[in-house]
C-alpha cells in the first residue's frame, strides 16, 4: 500500500507533508505534488500534516479520486523530487476549497505505448538518453550551451501552434527537471494547453 496525493492539492501545493517524509518520496510539478508509489513506505506521517486533507492511503481513497493512483504513479516519473518544505502557491487560499481542479493539471496520463511513427507536429519528445525531438530538430541536453538553449527555445516557439494541444512526451526520469523547464517555458509564453504524457519503456 502507498499514500496518494489527491485533487485537493492542485493549485495549492502545501508542503507540510514533504517536511515529515522519511524517504523523500514526494515529487513536485508546477501545480501539484505527487507521491512515488514505489518509494513510499506506508508510514502515514504525511497524511495528518496536510492542511487541506489531500493525502489518503490508496485503499481509502474516495471513489471520485481513484484516478489519482495512476496520476501519482505516472507523474512521479516526470516531476522533480522535493525534499524540503517551501511556500504554498500564491493563490492557495483561493483554491483550497474548490473541489473540481483536475483540469488545471493540463496532463494526460498515457495508457498505451506512444508510437513515434504517429508523432504530430505539436509533440515534443524527451527521451531518457537526454535527447529532445521536435519535428525534424534534435537537441542533446548535455550538449546545450547558452546559445544552443536560446536556439532551442526559439525552435519551440517557431514550431508549435498555440491554439492546439502541445504534448510533452517524457521517457523515464533522468531528465525530469527538463520536462518541468519546458512546460514552464511554454506556459510563460502563453501555450495554454500543455499536456505531459509518460512514455512507457
Amino acid at each position: 500500500m502507498a499514500y496518494v496525493v489527491t485533487e485537493s492539492c492542485i493549485k495549492c501545493k502545501y508542503t507540510d507533508c514533504v517536511e515529515v517524509c522519511p524517504v523523500d518520496c514526494f515529487y513536485e510539478g508546477p501545480e501539484f505534488l505527487v507521491i512515488h508509489p514505489d518509494e513510499c513506505i506506508d508510514c502515514g506521517l504525511c497524511e495528518p500534516e496536510c492542511p487541506i486533507e489531500a493525502i489518503y492511503a490508496d485503499d481509502e481513497l474516495p471513489e471520485n479520486q481513484i484516478e489519482f493512483i495512476e496520476i501519482n504513479a505516472k507523474l512521479a516519473d516526470v516531476y522533480e523530487n522535493i525534499t524540503e518544505a517551501k511556500d504554498a502557491l500564491p493563490d492557495a487560499e483561493n483554491f483550497k476549497d474548490i473541489e473540481e481542479k483536475v483540469h488545471f493539471l493540463n496532463i494526460e496520463v498515457a495508457t498505451e505505448d506512444t508510437d513515434s511513427s504517429e508523432i504530430k507536429s505539436n509533440n515534443i519528445l524527451l527521451y531518457d538518453n537526454g535527447e529532445i525531438v521536435l519535428n525534424n530538430s534534435k537537441f542533446k541536453i548535455d550538449e546545450l550551451s547558452t546559445v544552443d538553449n536560446i536556439i532551442f527555445e526559439n525552435t519551440l516557439l517557431d514550431n508549435l501552434k498555440k491554439d492546439e494541444i502541445v504534448n510533452l512526451d517524457v521517457e523515464g526520469k533522468a531528465y525530469h527537471e527538463w520536462a518541468m523547464k519546458i512546460m514552464e517555458f511554454l506556459q510563460k509564453n502563453q501555450f495554454s494547453n500543455v499536456q505531459i504524457r509518460t512514455l512507457k519503456k
